[in-house]
């Protein structure tokens, strides 16, 4: 009977998951070959090949022949070797008896039972069987005895065992045939003293088989019978329709499995997962039904404690004791992490069962606290740990994400768009130089656990992930101009080819990083979908990673260790990484994600020392940051990552206001909520207002924070809030009714203040950053001085409310200039924010000649505000190359923007920027354009929500 069960973990079988990565990428590389069929191909030739060496023996002792299915291997084996009077022999539990239908019966073979011992056929039993079926010819005539290695239960055949079962079928004239479905984790066995190798199977057996369909394949079992015996194998083959046309499915798959020793890595994964499974349910308490020597598990369960296991994991039912229910729980080569949350550590109920509101907490996760944790994202590796008790994976599922590690997801065969790996060569003090950069110039996505990532690259480089260090260098190589590192776009394509390539793998934490990074590659250089796309599968990916481990290593004992508080921290800084980024990205236009950040139930980044010495520490939930939670208050630049992440929070929730108040006014309605925007404003006041005094500018100066190494991470935060000030204020602006603008608001002067002094905030931030020799020229901080920019230009335009009149103004919108011309150099997105300007500047310059014509100077310099900071909530959108006709009448000019890019002194000359001496004739043309600006088309949105610039990148 199998457990139904709802959010199941399969420990059914060994085959639930579909084929390893590197079969996959093998059939994908070989995919467009021709071949011939039926076991001819050059792959499948190949495959025997390898067999052959692994074995030992050559194609004059044994013939090797591929069939699809274990069935038909057993069938297809001994119908093509006995007679039609002749039956088989198997022990009681063995597969042909009750597990295949009947299937040799039906070809007219019986099957005799021979009573097992511990599931083994022993010569003794095997004797007295015999004896009793003798009364020939009235009786089927044994003549094969089929044997399963591993067996039913899990046991395996010592080599001893082996030999004196097929010294007895000689001496009785039998033939003797193994089952090898599990034979891998059979012959991987650690707990016997007394190995069997394959060489040992020639010469023992007649016929047996090596699964693959259980240990890593699609599917596919490959039949070695002796030669004797082999004269016609292949009819039977095609007769019982398992001869495939394209044979060279199983071949691409078994030379993949025996060209480097991948199937007994496989193999020996599967064996310790079982291995430690049953540890744990002895440590229970529970009685195993058989000794644990492969990769099944036979423990009996209590029969009250049934249901709960079965909540968590799906099992066969076995048998019943008086004790209980006796399960089965098959581990493979593919098994990360046991699916029992539950843990008993003396202080019950786990998060779970409280959530349940379940008081009786008793099992505990069958999970073994003491296998080392990797600390950085690694290549895909599979090793004997000292202690022999364990693997270390870098690779997998869940790997490198749980304090627990699980079978690895080898990196596959390069191809030819691969084998270019641009990393090879570099040094590792290079790389520890980029790490460096990669922490101090995008604080935003600072998961990284530094300490131990440079000491692997200090010691062992080539342990470390190639696809993750080929995204950081994707973002840092630019900022490294004395490093001759070839150009980001290299280890872009690099990141991209693999990223694509090991699409089929499953999630692992390098992977999503690796997402994240390449994520905001694609962002600065302008591929606002490429970026998007890449995130939502970081998101995804990482979200899939923290529900495995959330109810694992939040609990005792698993984070006494700093390794494993360490891997869990690096999972929760990803996460909140990817919400940062999708705020980012999405702007404002569309809900990011489906829960609001206070019923978030993913803690908060721990304090940047914490982090890095792996201390224990009490963590912060996101319902916790507000004035009623001590823990948030006096936030200092330590939990500088919380801090940050909040604050996108509350500035994406302004951007998607101010849209959505935009769009009110576009069709009539009453427009700006001021319910809505007290309501954020006081929700921005407190996130500023729970930073320590040290964190907010202009309290705290930059300078301090460059001397302690948090500068860029000083700078953002006070980006976001100021960011989120302007938008805020702008909806001030705007919100003033058309048909009201002559009247004076006093609510109007108190926006447009705010607006001055936090558009020179943010130039002023970034210039005592540069002065520093710390500039962050990042595509954040273009988009805050991209804004900031309009703001000035409006000062040049009323400059009787601009602090320190038109030369401060001027001066301000110099510095923003400059900046985003420093910027074009690093990111592309910054072309499209300059070419923007380079026509606002036109603009302003035409509004302020025309505003110095007109006496209702205030009545222009609101429309010209209003104007030109509507619709910025969006900095995914490419901005128009050409310039609407109004937009040319007003300015002066039929130049489009893409034309030419001015340079700062031209844009700052007196007279630059093309505007015309203006008159009375044009005042209602510039007057529409003003509330138009900045000529934003809706179909943007239409190509970003489902049009695709390519196929995914990298496959394309």
């Amino acid at each position: 009977m199998i457990s139904k069960l709802t959010q199941p973990y399969s420990f059914l079988d060994d085959y639930s998951e579909g084929a390893h990565p590197r079969l996959l990428q093998s059939l994908l590389l070989t995919n467009a070959t021709q071949q011939t069929g039926y076991g001819t191909d050059e792959y499948t030739h190949e495959a025997r090949q390898l067999l052959y060496s692994h074995i030992q023996a050559t194609d004059d002792e044994v013939a090797i022949h591929f069939v699809p299915s274990g069935t038909a291997a057993n069938l297809i084996s001994i119908a093509s070797c006995l007679r039609p009077y002749e039956a088989v022999l198997a022990v009681e539990t063995g597969h042909i008896l009750d597990k295949e239908a009947g299937a040799i019966e039906a070809t007219g073979h019986k099957v005799i039972p021979v009573p097992g011992v511990r599931g083994k056929m022993t010569p003794e039993n095997l004797e007295r069987v015999l004896d009793r079926n003798t009364f020939f010819p009235h009786m089927a005539k044994p003549r094969l005895v089929y044997i399963s290695n591993a067996t039913e239960v899990g046991t395996i055949y010592t080599r001893s065992e082996l030999r004196r079962l097929s010294e007895t079928c000689r001496r009785r004239e039998l033939l003797l045939h193994v089952d090898g479905a599990r034979l891998g984790v059979a012959l991987s066995a650690e707990t016997n003293d007394d190995p069997l190798s394959l060489r040992d199977l020639v010469d023992y057996t007649d016929i047996f088989w090596i699964g693959g369909t259980k240990m890593g394949a699609l599917l596919g079992e490959a039949v070695v019978v002796r030669r004797s015996l082999a004269e016609g194998f292949e009819f039977n083959i095609k007769q019982r329709g398992a001869l495939l046309g394209k044979s060279r499915v199983m071949g691409v798959q078994f030379a993949e499995l025996f060209r480097d020793g991948l199937y007994f890595e496989l193999a020996r994964h599967a064996n310790a997962m079982a291995r430690r499974i049953s540890a744990q349910f002895e440590r229970l308490g529970w009685e195993l039904a058989a000794e644990t020597e492969t990769n099944q598990v036979f423990v009996v369960v209590p029969d009250a404690m049934l249901h709960r296991l079965a909540e968590r994991i799906r099992f066969y039912e076995w048998d019943k004791r008086e004790t209980g229910t006796v399960i089965r729980i098959v581990t493979a080569w593919a098994t990360d992490e046991m699916a029992v949350k539950c843990i008993h550590d003396g202080h019950p109920p786990c998060r779970r069962c409280h959530r349940l509101r379940r008081d009786d907490c008793v099992l505990t996760d069958p999970r073994s606290p003491g296998v080392r944790t990797p600390r950085t994202p690694r290549r895909a590796s599979i090793k004997r740990t000292g202690s022999g008790s364990g693997l270390e994976i870098g690779t997998g599922r869940t790997t490198a994400t749980t304090a627990t590690t699980t079978a690895r997801s080898p990196v596959p065969p390069p191809t030819p768009s691969q084998s270019a790996n641009p990393i090879a060569a570099i040094a590792p003090a290079t790389l520890i130089t980029a790490c460096d950069i990669y922490r101090k110039k995008f604080p935003v996505v600072n998961f990284l656990h530094y300490p131990s990532l440079i000491a692997d690259l200090s010691h062992h480089a080539s342990a470390v992930e190639p696809v993750f260090l080929a995204a950081l260098l994707s973002l840092c190589a630019r900022f490294m101009p004395d490093a001759a590192l070839a150009a980001p776009e290299t280890y872009a394509e690099y990141a991209r080819s693999q990223l694509a390539h090991r699409a089929f793998e499953a999630p692992s934490l390098y992977l999503a990083q690796s997402l994240v990074m390449i994520s905001l590659y694609e962002w600065g250089s302008g591929r606002p979908y490429r970026a998007w796309m890449y995130s939502g599968m970081a998101t995804y990916m990482i979200q899939s990673l923290l529900k495995t481990a959330d109810d694992t290593m939040e609990q005792q004992p698993l984070l006494d260790l700093p390794a494993h508080r360490i891997t869990y921290e690096q999972l929760v800084r990803t996460y909140w990484c990817c919400f940062a980024q999708d705020c980012e990205l999405s702007s404002g236009a569309r809900q990011h994600f489906a829960l609001s950040f206070r019923q978030i139930s993913v803690p908060l980044p721990v304090s940047d020392s914490d982090f890095t010495f792996g201390k224990a520490t009490p963590r912060l939930m996101p319902a916790d940051m507000s004035r009623s939670s001590s823990l948030a208050l006096n936030l200092s630049i330590d939990r500088g990552l919380t801090i940050v992440t909040r604050g996108f929070d509350i500035f994406v929730r302004i951007l998607r206001f101010a849209n959505e108040s935009r769009r009110g006014r576009a069709q009539g309605s009453a427009g700006l909520s001021l319910r809505a925007w007290e309501m954020l404003k006081a929700e921005l006041d407190e996130w500023r207002g729970l930073q320590d005094a040290t964190v907010r500018y202009p309290e705290t100066n930059a300078q301090a924070h460059v001397a302690l190494g948090s500068g860029e991470l000083f700078a953002y935060i006070n980006l976001v809030y100021f960011m989120s000030i302007l938008f805020l204020y702008r909806d001030r602006i705007l919100s003033t009714p058309k048909s009201s603008i002559d009247h004076h608001d006093p609510a109007d002067d108190e926006a447009i203040d705010h607006l001055f002094a936090t558009a020179q905030h943010i130039g002023a931030i970034l210039a005592a950053l540069e002065a520093c020799a710390t500039p962050v020229i990042t595509p954040y901080a273009g988009f805050s001085v991209f804004v900031a920019a309009h703001i000035n230009m409006y000062g040049t335009v009323c400059p009787g409310r601009y602090p320190g009149g038109l030369a401060r103004a001027q001066e301000e919108k110099k510095m923003n200039l400059e900046y985003l011309e420093r910027l074009c150099r690093f990111w592309d997105v910054g072309t499209s924010w300059w070419r923007t300007l380079q026509e606002a500047n036109r603009f302003y310059e035409t509004a302020r000649t025309t505003a110095q014509g007109h006496v209702g100077v205030s009545r222009a310099e609101h429309l010209t505000l209003a104007g030109t900071i509507d619709e910025y909530g969006d900095i995914r959108v490419s901005r128009p190359e050409t310039a609407p006709t109004s937009r040319r009448r007003a300015g002066g000019s039929s130049e489009g923007v893409g034309v030419r890019r001015m340079s700062v002194a031209e844009l700052t000359a007196p007279g630059g920027g093309g505007g015309s001496s203006g008159g009375s004739g044009e005042w209602p043309d510039l007057e529409a354009d003003m509330w138009q600006w900045p000529f934003l088309d809706e179909n943007w949105s239409l190509g970003f929500d489902t049009g695709f610039e390519s196929a995914w990148p990298g496959l394309s």
